[in-house]
């Protein structure tokens, strides 16, 4: 076989094979919680459609989709108080309704659901992929749950009104945001003990870590437009963001944020605001805004290439699909129910 014809060959094995993978490849899918509707929404992005709607229980709010991508973890908050009317027979109590589900992705439907406390707000897991640490507002405590077996390893005491929670990229230690303590509190994830305490600006909403930079958690502040620094090597404050933009609206706080898969943007909702900041972590300012996104955007989420973010706007009850390029909202998705979080799931 001549030169040129191996060559001929060899290209057309490759286009062959790029050309089944693209075939094969899966679709975009997002997860979002609807906690008024308690529910977990499956969107197609590209379609901007609703794909199927499972209900996991009562006012799903934080989630975590393990690595492997087949388990989503919800933090379920619970079915609200509701005050008895004076007079009225005292009523039978609600079984539990509050905790962590357990969303087999595939199968699309809960295959665990663990009790807890009213009031869960937040999930995250250990790299084992079975240890779940999740935050109680309502308790002010932290529960180390076995995500296969279904047990309560743990129940850790914490500043007041967890929210928040983030393990540490190296998995040595897990962060809950307190937001009525303005601190972080500090968990070793193998002896399930405080570690301690780190001043984390007031009001603080909640956290994350730089991609490439697993000592430096970025916290955001609701009580104030500053996002502070945290070298979580050392467990002190590092610097601090101010967040101009805000002040111009001050109903506006900031909610979540994702980073740019290079770690230079760092995108974050502002609830009232209805906008996405664009932050430039080495200048330490905002750089960008794109408004309009929706009525309190929440949660949000990055596309794989990310070039297209995802928010869930909870009082306009839809997910908008926003390319980063133009900075433009190209589609909403109407996802009734109050959309709380957004995860890509695939």
């Amino acid at each position: 076989m001549s030169r040129m014809r191996s060559t001929a060959v060899l290209v057309a094995f490759i286009v062959g094979v790029a050309a089944s993978a693209a075939a094969h490849a899966k679709p975009p899918l997002l997860a979002v919680s609807a906690e008024a509707g308690g529910e977990i929404v499956l969107v197609d992005p590209a379609k901007a459609q609703v794909v199927e709607r499972i209900k996991v229980g009562a006012r799903p709010r934080g989630l975590k989709l393990t690595k492997d991508r087949r388990r989503l973890l919800v933090a379920l908050a619970g079915a609200p108080k509701t005050a008895a009317k004076p007079g009225a027979p005292a009523a039978t109590p609600p079984a539990p309704s509050a905790g962590l589900a357990v969303v087999d992705v595939g199968a699309r439907k809960v295959t665990k659901q663990i009790a807890t406390p009213p009031s869960p707000f937040a999930v995250d897991l250990l790299p084992d992929g079975r240890t779940a640490f999740m935050s109680n507002s309502e308790t002010n405590e932290v529960f180390v749950i076995d995500t296969v077996n279904g047990s309560i390893k743990k129940k850790l005491a914490v500043g007041a009104e967890p929210q928040a929670i983030a393990t540490r990229p190296d998995g040595k230690i897990v962060y809950a945001v307190t937001h009525s303590a303005n601190e972080l509190s500090a968990i070793d994830p193998t002896k399930f003990t405080l570690l301690g305490r780190i001043d984390a600006g007031v009001k603080p909403q909640a956290i994350l870590f730089a991609p490439r930079a697993g000592d430096l958690a970025f916290v955001l502040d609701e009580g104030v437009p500053t996002i502070t620094m945290i070298d979580t090597r050392h467990n002190q404050p590092k610097g601090m963001i101010v967040v101009q933009a805000l002040t111009k609206t001050p109903t506006a706080t900031m909610q979540s944020a994702v980073f740019s898969p290079d770690g230079k943007q760092l995108y974050v909702t502002t609830g009232a605001g209805k906008s996405v900041l664009i932050v430039d972590p080495a200048k330490k300012a905002v750089v960008a805004a794109i408004d309009g996104v929706g009525a309190f955007p929440r949660g949000i989420a990055m596309s794989a290439d990310g070039k297209k973010l995802y928010t869930a706007n909870g009082a306009s009850n839809d997910v908008a699909i926003i390319d980063i390029a133009s900075k433009k909202v190209e589609a909403r998705i109407a996802v009734p129910g109050a959309p709380w979080g957004v995860v890509l799931i695939q």
